[in-house]
């Protein structure tokens, strides 16, 4: 039986994430992706007690499958290392570590903002590394399936897609976009599909449900219940990354360049839509990315970022379906740790 609470506790997310990586493995529900295509602060895949030496990196929860399955253990099997791991939304994670309830060695977010927001106290850098987009994810059993499959492989045009999340009774799932970087992802591609189509002014907040910013919208979940949920035929689509819907063999929409956040050439395009969050703080639609970097100049996880940023670890990546980007360090060259900078050509 899987935990589908909503707005979970870290507890409940330890549950939804290894029901997300356990539906991955055994194919519950799932099938070969088509292109065409409060709060929860956190969730652990891991024991809250970390082994000594071992390697405890904080991601996105859209790493989950990447870093359990695959990238944690090449990188434990590679150095001699064990390896563990929590997942969240990257804000809410941030939000955990400056409060200093949770101390991990690395910290790997959708975008640099959340790490950023640590600075300088626990981080001076980040290393930006990899890039993915917004998908529409879609159960294949659910009744828009053949409209999606259709707009999906081009036959349908991907204007249709936004009347059909209007339709009454249409269940939806998304992340609250004041702790998750993909909960905004979701509504700046929907604002830019109400430019680049011109939507009626209402049909973003008709989609949503509710306010752009409201985190008690009952399409809310946390991102490691989105998946799981959707497979088990709970909701008919939900938003996903791209390297997601790869990762766990989903069906999906492949959206176009001007409203996915995939393409870096189009960040002013993509900087036109925008939300107020909690505190009053307004965030503008950017280039989806990956960022990573250690927490208090931790060695091991220096060792962890390093395999990352090696070839080993970027393949792993460009396999799980992320485009690789050339690494690139924000802040000073002098904070990086030596085994890091050495992947990074200095």
């Amino acid at each position: 039986m899987i935990a589908l609470t909503r707005r979970s506790g870290a507890r409940y997310g330890a549950l939804l994430v290894t029901a997300c990586i356990g539906l991955a493995v055994a194919g519950c529900g799932g099938s070969s992706a088509t292109s065409g295509g409060g709060s929860s602060p956190s969730a652990s895949s891991a024991n809250t007690e970390i082994p000594a030496g071992s390697a405890n990196v904080a991601y996105a929860a859209s790493l989950a499958f990447l870093n359990e399955k695959i990238v944690g253990p090449a990188f434990a099997k590679a150095d001699s290392l064990t390896y563990s791991g929590r997942a969240g939304p990257s804000d809410g994670l941030s939000q955990e570590i400056a409060a200093g309830v949770i101390a991990p060695d690395v910290f790997e977010s959708v975008g640099g903002d959340p790490i950023a927001a640590l600075e300088p106290k626990f981080t001076k850098w980040y290393v930006q590394y990899a890039s993915t987009q917004i998908v529409l994810a879609y159960n294949p059993a659910s009744k828009y399936a053949k409209q999606f499959k259709a707009i999906g492989n081009g036959t349908e045009p991907v204007k249709n897609l936004f009347s059909i999340l209007q339709k009454p009774g249409f269940k939806l799932g998304r992340t609250d976009p004041n702790l998750d970087p993909q909960g905004r992802a979701f509504i700046y591609m929907l604002e830019l599909a109400q430019m680049k189509y011109h939507l009626p002014a209402n049909t973003v907040t008709k989609i949503l449900g509710s306010p752009l910013a409201s985190a008690s919208a009952s399409e809310i979940f946390d991102e490691a219940a989105l998946e799981p949920r959707l497979q088990a035929g709970q909701l008919d689509a939900s938003s996903a990354y791209l390297s997601q819907a790869i990762q766990l063999h989903l069906h999906y929409i492949k959206l176009p360049a001007a409203i996915n956040l995939g393409d870096a050439a189009l960040a002013a395009q993509y900087h036109k839509a925008s939300i107020t969050i909690t505190g009053n703080v307004t965030k503008h639609g950017s280039p989806l990315v990956i960022d990573i970097t250690t927490i208090n100049n931790s060695p091991i996880g220096a060792k962890f970022a390093a395999y990352v940023l090696s070839p080993a670890g970027l393949a792993l990546h460009k396999q799980g379906g992320y485009t690789l980007l050339k690494p690139k360090l924000f802040g000073p060259a002098s904070a990086v740790p030596a085994a890091v900078k050495s992947e990074l050509g200095g």
